[in-house]
């Protein structure tokens, strides 16, 4: 951006040990939510005064007339601004007619897309007119914009109803047209006649008028981003035609609107509950929003939003990836289009460098070649919004080639209160000996939500192994989403009696405690949200800064029937004297790598069972996975889990050591050796003496304690000598 961003107060991220306070409340259907709920959960808010300029000034959106020197010179610094701005001269084509407005008897995507791809072409125009050399040409390029404006909004749009979800005109997509024309009406306004500006005013209030209106008809429950998406597009148009008699409503609707969505969707410490993928498809619209507020009102929007970029990075794969966990595919962080406006902003990822500086190496070191494969064959992006978002538009305002590109130097290992926790390898590694864990436990909100509590995914040796199934292979309606992407057997967790945990939406976080010495962490999550009124408590450790051990322990008055699900990717699967191996090929998702489990269940059955996975929209096929099946009143149960690379020697040796009170096995390696075991009760094993109910000790070949962890219990021994217990 061209404009400077004011002094930003840090946002820590807020590390996670006890459970977020149930404020409201749990509704009892996914339909309904009590007086309150939506206001209950830890989320944030922009402040409800609407502020407007003292006086409408054109062009203000992203920039100012005065910035466009700058902006030109810009055009052509590095590859990156080049080829975003022959994106934007590709939309802006002046060979290409005017389309025909189509009827509300046309097909749902045709009109869709004239909708859309008026909407850009207008702006891209219009922008094109401000930054082209040659005068001619920018003098084309504006009465194209012109042309364009003149006709926004004709067609059957007023007669269909944005209602009818998944409709033409679905109110999501309003939200970017809006802030389309409000752009390309920026850039032009001052070359207007006044009877072109009048014509062209009134058919943008048209529209704002009919979104303020209709916000809460079209929405009315769950503040949802079918709410926030189109509330950001009227709050531009609000700030773009202010001196509207109805600006002022327009503006304090949207932030009403969105503040709504963000109390509720969003965690304190910036996790989206609808998932990456929708936090991405809202991006495209608060992100416009919050430059357009800061820069016509001077209102900072991007303090209060300073976590969600934070908690992006956080949660990114060594790839920069963010899961495709609840309704999501994979996708990038595309935290390079906010880096700008966090230049002064001090941050918790690192000690001196300022957030901007950590959000362009989020993205510049993200892989973005599967996205892009895809789009070469699709012609879809990764905003989820291609038919109405000109993405290279805005990366090429947002632009800046001389910002640094600065890696955090925060530990790497993360803990959000939101209830996601990160157990990775340093910042910056790749490849061989890359570790990467995401231990999910957020609260349960009431749209896109998958039956996932307490799962985990595991990015190792640059391969997708312990893997979430995603979202469905390419829709929303499709139906294989609710018979199998969204329920539990599609995630690594657990269900009972048939059923999942914590299905009830819930402004409750699961309890969550960890535990961090060198070489070994363990973080620990509960779920009292159980049939029967069990308890689960799940615990991964992380071993040796290489393996994991997935401990389960089930708590209950009553006979339980448990199922535990292990899926492990785009891989094949084998079964050997050790347990069970995955075996990947290299791939768009990462290299030749293999992926062993042990399980040590006492009296359980395993599965293999076929089920789909999707990434990527459209790439999808199905993957082996196991099922471990067992019935207790209090139940334990543990998994080895060995990444390894392709060529790696055989697996580590585990050793089933379970008695009649303890679930246990002993890990050895070829420089040391681990006991695990979980129960209740007095336990000697291996020469360990202890009542603790979780116990790990990691110890060398010659016997030497690396480090060890006991809960639970009053005393641990190892070979005779007294241990510290947490």
């Amino acid at each position: 951006m061209i404009a400077l961003a004011p002094s930003l107060r840090a946002t820590a991220l807020v590390f996670a040990t006890a459970a977020a306070a149930l404020i409201a409340a749990e509704p009892k259907t996914r339909d309904k939510a009590p007086d309150g709920f939506y206001a209950g959960y830890t989320g944030f808010a922009l402040p409800a005064e609407p502020v407007l300029p003292a006086g409408e000034s054109h062009p203000s959106l992203w920039f100012r007339a005065t910035d466009l020197p700058t902006l030109r010179g810009r055009l052509t610094a590095d590859n990156y601004a080049r080829r975003r701005w022959a994106a934007v001269l590709g939309r802006a084509d002046l060979a290409q007619p005017l389309p025909a407005a189509p009827t509300a008897q046309d097909k749902t995507e045709v009109i869709h897309k004239y909708y859309g791809a008026a909407s850009m072409a207008a702006r891209s125009h219009a922008v094109a007119a401000l930054l082209v050399d040659d005068p001619a040409a920018a003098d084309a390029h504006r009465q194209r914009a012109v042309e364009f404006l003149l006709r926004a909004y004709d067609g059957p749009i007023f007669e269909l109803d944005s209602n009818v979800k998944n409709g033409p005109v679905d109110e999501i997509y309003r939200g970017s047209w809006l802030q389309n024309y409000a752009h390309a009406y920026d850039c032009v306004q001052p070359t207007l006649t006044p009877a072109e500006d009048a014509a062209i005013r009134e058919r943008l209030a048209r529209e704002a008028r009919c979104v303020h209106e209709n916000l809460y008809r079209w929405t009315p429950a769950s503040p949802h981003n079918h709410l926030s998406k189109p509330a950001w597009g009227l709050g531009s148009m609000a700030l773009t035609l202010s001196g509207h008699p109805e600006a002022r409503a327009w503006l304090a609707r949207a932030l009403e609107a969105s503040n709504r969505n963000t109390r509720y969707f969003f965690s304190g410490d910036g996790l989206y509950r609808e998932g990456t993928h929708y936090l991405v498809f809202s991006l495209t619209n608060f992100v416009p929003f919050l430059w357009h507020y800061r820069n016509v009102s001077g209102v900072d929007g991007f303090t209060p939003f300073q976590p969600v970029f934070e908690a992006m990075v956080a949660t990114r794969n060594s790839r920069g990836w963010l899961p495709n966990l609840e309704d999501s595919y994979l996708r990038p962080t595309p935290t390079h289009l906010a880096a700008s406006a966090y230049r002064s902003a001090p941050t918790a990822l690192h000690s001196t460098a300022p957030l901007a500086e950590i959000l362009a190496w989020s993205y510049r070191t993200a892989d973005l070649g599967p996205f892009e494969d895809e789009r070469g064959t699709s012609g879809l992006n990764y905003t989820g919004a291609s038919w109405d978002y000109p993405l290279e538009l805005d990366e090429l305002l947002t632009h800046d080639p001389a910002l640094h590109a600065t890696a955090p130097d925060a530990a790497p290992n993360r803990f959000l209160a939101g209830g996601q926790s990160v157990l990775r390898s340093p910042w910056s590694r790749r490849g061989p000996g890359q570790r990467y864990l995401l231990f999910h436990g957020v609260a349960v909100a009431d749209n896109h939500n998958h039956d996932d509590q307490l799962s985990f995914i595991i990015e190792a040796e640059g391969q997708l192994m312990a893997s979430d199934s995603g979202y469905s292979r390419g829709t929303y309606a499709g139906a294989e989403r609710t018979a199998w992407y969204n329920q539990t057997p599609a995630h690594n967790t657990l269900t009972f009696d048939g059923k999942p945990a914590g299905r009830d939406p819930s402004n409750q976080t699961p309890l969550s405690e960890q535990w961090t010495k060198p070489g070994l962490v363990v973080v620990q999550k509960t779920e009292f949200a159980l049939p029967k009124s069990a308890v689960w408590k799940r615990a991964i450790c992380w071993i040796a800064d290489d393996y994991y051990v997935v401990i389960d322990r089930v708590f209950a008055k009553q006979l339980l029937a448990i199922q535990s699900y292990l899926h492990a990717g785009r891989g094949t699967l084998a079964r050997t004297a050790a347990g069970h191996t995955w075996t990947y090929p290299a791939d768009r998702y990462g290299a030749a790598a293999r992926f062993h489990a042990t399980v040590i269940a006492p009296d359980a059955g395993l599965t293999e069972k076929s089920g789909e996975l999707t990434y990527i929209k459209g790439d999808y096929a199905p993957f082996p996975y196991l099922e471990i099946a067992w019935a207790s009143g209090a139940s334990r149960a543990l998994m080895v889990l060995q990444p390894a690379a392709a060529e790696a020697p055989a697996p580590f040796a585990v050793a089933d050591r379970s008695t009649p009170t303890h679930t246990a096995c002993v890990v050895t390696t070829p420089t040391e050796r681990t006991t695990i075991a979980t129960g209740a009760g007095p336990l000697t094993l291996d020469g360990i003496e202890s009542d603790a109910t979780l116990l790990v000790v990691r110890r060398d070949l010659g016997g030497q304690v690396l480090a060890h962890f006991a809960a639970g219990g009053s005393y641990l021994r190892v070979d005779g000598r007294a241990m510290t217990t947490p």
